[in-house]
């Protein structure tokens, strides 16, 4: 067997062409690969493999799952250097038209990425990725997905220190439950979510599933394609990484379906300028949206706030009402709740029994 080739690190500079395979017997998988290579693979474990080549450049990786009708594909890509390179990827395919899908501090492979998922023509997904570290498979098992996880749909390492983050994407089927104790985790991201081929019951359980598992004052994201309003005839059928979408929603239902699961401070964060596409008069853009769970609040009574503005009155999550200069005694929780949202800025906060303001930097996100 020919000698083993150093394997590079992952800030290796090289690009580096990438091609995952699904495969039903990962043991013989590895072994045949193993000898057609002439090298062991780089990572080994029950549910992922990697071989690192030199020559040519490739990242091959194998995931035992059964391959589908005709295809054992599971998906090609490219690994670079750096985020910058990641935008150049994303700026040419979007002045094309071509929609494309960020996943930011993922885990996939037994490493920390950022990436940029694409859709060919026929179907193939592709990847533009950035490894900033590995991270122990010990650590990825606290926090997958259940036993059946994708391997690329792993949400961030629930590692000390560091948040504990579950995501749903939107080809991602839909779970029994999200497999976490009541309010353990700090954020959940539902990335295309909207998009999928769910019901409104499904989607509605979903972000029940959302409030249940987050922490008092936990964050909820929700990005995908929506429209300006409701399609006048069947659902449009949308080229590249777009053609994964089911559905175009209207922008102010997963606004909706936050307030139901009784999500508070729902935030527009991202609402493209201009529409990705226009089909029967329904202009879709991306949208990005983020919520809270309600701060939960161990002690009793009530504190006050002032409205600064700049509207004459405001109306919070919840039915409370401020008038721009005026101060208001509100309870706890929503004092809080106010206190540590997107609106912060535009209330005075003041300490409990003193009637001096609080810190404007004290306890903000």
């Amino acid at each position: 067997m020919a000698s083993l080739p150093v394997i590079e690190s992952p800030s290796d500079t090289t690009v580096k062409f990438h091609m995952s395979l699904n495969v039903s017997d990962l043991t013989r998988a590895v072994e045949f690969y193993r000898v057609l290579f002439g090298l062991a693979p780089a990572k080994r474990h029950d549910d992922y493999a990697k071989f690192e080549l030199n020559d040519p450049p490739v990242i091959f990786s194998l995931v035992p799952r059964a391959p589908g009708p005709g295809a054992s594909l599971s998906h090609i890509g490219l690994r670079v250097a750096t985020d910058e390179v990641i935008g150049e990827y994303r700026a040419r395919l979007e002045a094309a038209g071509i929609c494309s899908e960020a996943q930011d501090d993922t885990v996939c492979g037994y490493a920390r990425q950022n990436k940029l998922w694409v859709k060919d023509p026929d179907g193939n997904f592709w990847e533009v990725y950035r490894v900033e570290e590995d991270v122990s498979p010990v650590t990825i098992r606290k926090s997958v997905e259940g036993p059946a996880a994708r391997v690329d749909a792993c949400g961030p390492a629930a590692d000390a220190g560091v948040p504990v983050v579950w995501e749903h994407f939107v080809t991602a089927p839909l779970p029994d439950r999200i497999p976490h104790d009541d309010g353990t985790v700090d954020e959940v991201r539902l990335v295309g979510t909207f998009n999928a081929d769910l019901t409104e019951a499904q989607r509605d359980f979903l972000v029940a599933e959302a409030a249940r598992v987050l922490k008092p004052g936990g964050k909820v994201l929700t990005h995908g394609l929506m429209g300006d309003r409701a399609f006048p005839g069947a659902q449009p059928k949308l080229p590249g990484l777009a053609a994964m979408v089911a559905r175009v929603p209207v922008h102010t239902e997963p606004i909706g379906a936050l307030s139901r699961a009784g999500f508070v401070g729902v935030q527009v964060v991202k609402f493209t300028e201009q529409p990705w596409f226009v089909q029967d008069g329904v202009e879709m853009r991306e949208v990005k949206l983020v919520a809270w769970k309600p701060d939960s609040a161990a002690a009793e009574g009530a504190r006050l706030l002032l409205y600064k503005g700049p509207f004459a009155r405001a109306t919070a999550d919840g039915g409370h009402t401020f008038e721009r200069g005026r101060r208001v005694t509100v309870p706890v929780a929503v004092w809080r709740q106010l206190r540590h949202g997107p609106t912060a800025d535009q209330f005075l906060f003041f300490e409990p029994g003193t009637g001096l303001p609080c810190s404007t930097t004290e306890g903000t996100r």
